[in-house]
C-alpha cells in the first residue's frame, strides 16, 4: 500500500509541475537587444575591456575576418589594435531586430573607418547577432561581422 501511494504521489508533484524546470523570464516590451551591440562598440572604442565582454553570454562566440573567435579574443585583437594607434570607429545603419521571449536576432550595416598615423580607412560589414535575455539584460550569443567592398 505504501508503494502505490508514494508512487500515486510521485505522479501528483510531476502532473502538477513539481518537476518541470523553471520558464525563462522574457525581455520587457520594448528593451532593445541591439543596445548589447551598440555597449560592445562602445567599450571597444573607448578601450574599455570589462564593458565590452560585459555584453557577452557565457560560452557566446563570434566569426569575423574569417574566424571563430570568443569575446576575449576579439576584445583583445581590437584593444592591440589600439595600442599601436588604430583607432576605430563603428557605426550600426538599417537595423532589423526580431525578438521573441527571451531570444531575438538582428542584421545591420556597420559603416566604420579605421583611422591611424598612415591615415583613414572607411569599411563596411554586414552583421548580424543572436541575443538571449539573462539576468535582467539582452546578452550576445552569436555574433557574426563579413567584410563587404566599398564601391565608389
Amino acid at each position: 500500500m505504501l508503494r502505490v501511494f508514494l508512487a500515486a504521489a510521485f505522479i501528483c508533484v510531476f502532473a502538477l509541475g513539481g518537476g518541470e524546470t523553471k520558464a525563462a523570464s522574457c525581455a520587457p516590451a520594448g528593451s532593445d537587444p541591439v543596445q548589447s551591440i551598440r555597449q560592445m562598440y562602445a567599450g571597444a572604442m573607448a578601450g574599455d575591456r570589462a564593458a565590452t565582454l560585459a555584453v557577452f553570454d557565457r560560452d557566446a562566440y563570434l566569426f569575423d575576418g574569417g574566424a571563430r573567435l570568443t569575446p576575449e579574443a576579439i576584445t583583445d585583437l581590437i584593444l592591440k589594435a589600439e595600442a599601436v594607434g588604430t583607432k576605430p570607429v563603428w557605426t550600426l545603419e538599417g537595423v532589423e531586430t526580431h525578438t521573441g521571449c527571451d531570444t531575438a536576432w538582428a542584421t545591420w550595416t556597420n559603416r566604420g573607418r579605421f583611422t591611424s598615423a598612415a591615415g583613414s580607412s572607411p569599411r563596411v560589414w554586414l552583421e548580424s547577432a543572436v541575443f538571449v535575455w539573462r539576468d535582467g539584460a539582452w546578452k550576445i550569443r552569436f555574433f557574426h561581422s563579413t567584410p563587404v567592398a566599398i564601391t565608389k
